[in-house]
């Protein structure tokens, strides 16, 4: 592990020894996005903050450093929240982490990179030259929330943006304005015309939901697909107000 004294900015990341090629560009790449992930959320007054990357010479420090001008309250946030969430992650509280789905997905990576070396030899993000060890224990953790779902039999509604064949099975995926997430969904083999009729439209999928614990849905096996009308087709009050005129 590198010491404070070598550490080249306030967010730097500590590949450690012996990475692979492969792993190397996985933990870089994890490393800016969960970042990058943190920044969007913290964007409070409007002002961007653009990073750009600082390598240390003859080793294997990878800092972010911020741009000139950066609002010194909000780079306090997310350094902290860099911190927090890892931290909250290892504890297993991963939705009172306050992360994204995707900063989760990055810390989780990088966490399994670290299942493959000796602990301390691995990846460990600095914070403000705080060492904060990642370790391999993410994963496990992220794990278990998620198997703590819980399913039942309902509705989605949303549009459906995506197409994909996962391993030889159907998917697609639906877009509620009330999630942040796009809704995995699951559809059998006799369904596939009907799928690409209503692809890019407003759909109400039935069938058997996965819920994380918090109530926010995650996939669904639809058994019916209907599309619903566009806003721009549902009658106005005036055609309401005729209908019940004429009745």
């Amino acid at each position: 592990m590198a010491t404070p004294e070598q550490i080249p900015t306030d967010l730097t990341l500590d590949l450690g020894d012996d990475l692979a090629p492969e792993e190397f560009v996985a933990a870089a790449g994890n490393f800016f996005e969960y970042i990058a992930e943190i920044t969007k959320a913290q964007r409070g007054d409007g002002t961007e903050i653009a990073w750009t990357v600082k390598v240390k010479e003859g080793s294997a420090l990878i800092g972010l450093e911020p741009s000139a001008g950066a609002p010194a309250s909000r780079l306090a946030m997310i350094y902290e929240k860099a911190k927090f969430g890892i931290e909250s992650l290892k504890r297993g509280d991963v939705r009172g982490a306050g992360l994204s789905d995707k900063a989760i997905e990055c810390l989780k990576s990088l966490s399994d990179i670290n299942d493959h070396h000796a602990d301390g030899q691995g990846i460990n993000l600095w914070v403000r030259c705080e060492p904060i060890r990642i370790g391999s224990g993410i994963t496990r953790r992220v794990k278990e929330d998620l198997d703590s779902d819980y399913y039942d039999y309902g509705t989605v509604e949303g549009r459906l943006q995506t197409i994909r064949d996962a391993n030889g099975a159907l998917k697609i995926g639906v877009k509620d304005f009330l999630f942040p997430r796009v809704i995995s969904c699951g559809v059998p083999e006799k369904m596939i015309e009907q799928v690409f009729a209503s692809f890019r439209c407003r759909v109400e999928i039935e069938g058997r939901i996965h819920y994380r614990r918090d109530g926010t849905p995650l996939s669904i096996e639809a058994d019916t697909i209907d599309i619903l009308p566009e806003d721009d087709n549902l009658p106005t009050a005036a055609d309401v107000r005729g209908i019940m005129a004429s009745a």
